[in-house]
């Protein structure tokens, strides 16, 4: 399935990068911004009140001074502001008004007013609580004015106004230059994260592809981790992990249904053969019996291999929770032995019980029967008469050992390694006489590995077997208490 360009993570984590991206540096610019526009207004700020203290100085510095002339003279001499004054009195009783208004010839009359409020806060003002004002006025300027009032001799407010304009200009410029850097590092930010994404995310499509060649006949594919250390690392030697498994188990389900396979035609094709040569002519009654005989053992061989099957099938599927009782496995081994005695008197061997200690453990009862019947069954069925099984039940240091030895004829060395693969039969040639299937064995390691028992097996051809089962043992203080297990 392909992902829209859209959809995929790579183009969502980018959009997600550009908004957080373009959040920080809007923040950024905001703060910067209102920072450098404080920074703008204090300055001015200062110039407002420099030019107030000089159009004071002006006014002091020799009797007969005007406050006209003293106006004019601070005007020229910070001509490049281009300021505002005027000297507003206000009335020192009585109501809150305003007597008289001394203007710069450069402002209007009835221009430059402010709030009546504003002067009578400015005369009760001090040098830590000056009052500072924007105004708006297109009569005298098309941009905002800053204005301060200063507090004079008596009941006198000296009134200065710069215009805003190189403010605001220098503002829009600073504006315009942060825009495009904005945009300038949001781009480069981008692409350089987008370079990002798409090196982190190589691996996880390098998966998906490498994946997407993966089939059921041919699992030996793995995804290249590059040595990565990280998340993806980890989650891709996951992944290849699972695909070994699964390489493990189609092969092990391929082995398993070629053997089945093989195992169920040889005593057809025996039952075919024989029968199709019994049709061809008339025989004598022996010769019908005979192959009769055949077909029937014949029969009884594919029986048997179907029951082991489905054996395997119901066990590998069983509740793990049903291996969990507490059980004596003195009992289940008396029992095992006691179900054999009959098959091993028919073929001259003898059953000797050595030593049985009482033992508890936790597992299935039925399992762990069939098990060591199992184990008992393949020591009679290769011990040829006269010849004897013997079965041990120790303790051993928190252990239970089980015993079984006989006397039989042996499994070569390099047979060992296979003796508990499914239809792994020593001597094939043997195995109809026997009486093997090849899955015995089988059954019996996959009920020792899920009760955690450990199976060892000592061999010596011609000499005799010794397979030994090790339980771990359970706790009388657990068993009188198994809610605490």
């Amino acid at each position: 399935m392909k992902i829209k360009r859209f959809r995929s993570l790579t183009f969502k984590l980018m959009v997600w990068y550009i908004v957080i991206m373009g959040i920080i540096i809007g923040l950024a610019g905001l703060f910067l911004y209102q920072g450098i526009k404080d920074g703008l207004l204090d300055d001015l700020d200062n110039i407002l009140l420099e030019i107030a203290d000089r159009t004071s100085d002006f006014w002091r510095a020799k009797r007969g001074v005007t406050w006209e002339d003293a106006m004019k003279k601070a005007e020229a001499e910070y001509i490049s502001y281009q300021p505002f004054i005027q000297l507003v009195q206000i009335a020192y009783k009585g109501d809150e008004k305003i007597e008289r208004v001394t203007r710069s010839p450069r402002i209007p009359e009835d221009v430059f007013k402010l709030r009546t409020r504003l002067y009578y806060e400015a005369e009760r003002s001090d040098i830590n609580e000056l009052v500072f004002e924007t105004v708006t006025d297109d009569r005298l300027s098309p941009f905002p004015i800053r204005v301060f009032l200063y507090p004079e001799r008596g009941p006198n407010i000296l009134q200065v106004g710069i215009s805003l304009e190189r403010t605001v200009e220098s503002l829009n410029r600073l504006l315009m230059v942060m825009v495009f850097v904005g945009l300038m590092v949001l781009l480069l930010a981008s692409l350089g994260g987008g370079f990002i994404l798409k090196t982190a995310l190589q691996p996880v499509k390098n998966a998906v592809k490498t994946t997407q060649e993966i089939t059921a006949e041919d699992l030996s594919l793995r995804i290249d981790t590059k040595h990565r250390k990280d998340e993806i690392g980890e989650l891709i030697s996951t992944f290849n992990d699972m695909i070994a498994r699964l390489e493990k188990s189609v092969g092990k389900i391929r082995q398993f249904s070629g053997d089945v396979s093989h195992e169920l035609r040889t005593p057809l094709t025996i039952i075919r053969g024989e029968t199709e040569v019994l049709l061809r002519k008339d025989r004598p009654k022996e010769e019908y019996v005979k192959t009769l005989k055949s077909v029937m053992e014949e029969s009884q061989l594919m029986q048997k291999i179907i029951d082991d099957l489905l054996f395997l099938s119901r066990i590998e599927a069983l509740d793990k929770t049903r291996l969990n009782e507490t059980v004596s496995l003195d009992e289940i081994v008396v029992k095992a032995v006691e179900s054999r005695t009959p098959a091993g008197k028919n073929k001259g061997l003898q059953l000797i019980v050595e030593k049985m200690d009482s033992l508890q453990i936790k597992g299935n009862k039925n399992l762990l029967e069939r098990m060591i019947t199992n184990v008992i069954d393949n020591a009679i069925r290769y011990t040829p008469s006269p010849g004897q099984v013997e079965v041990l039940l120790a303790k051993d240091k928190g252990q239970a050992h089980l015993d079984v030895r006989d006397t039989g004829i042996g499994i070569p060395a390099k047979s060992l390694l296979h003796i508990f693969d499914r239809f792994f039969v020593v001597d094939k040639s043997r195995s109809k006489e026997i009486g093997g299937t090849g899955l015995g064995l089988s059954i019996v390691k996959w009920i020792a590995d899920s009760h955690h028992a450990v199976i060892d097996v000592k061999s010596q051809v011609n000499e005799g077997t010794t397979f030994r089962i090790t339980f771990h043992l359970t706790k009388p203080w657990l068993v009188n208490n198994p809610g605490l297990v």
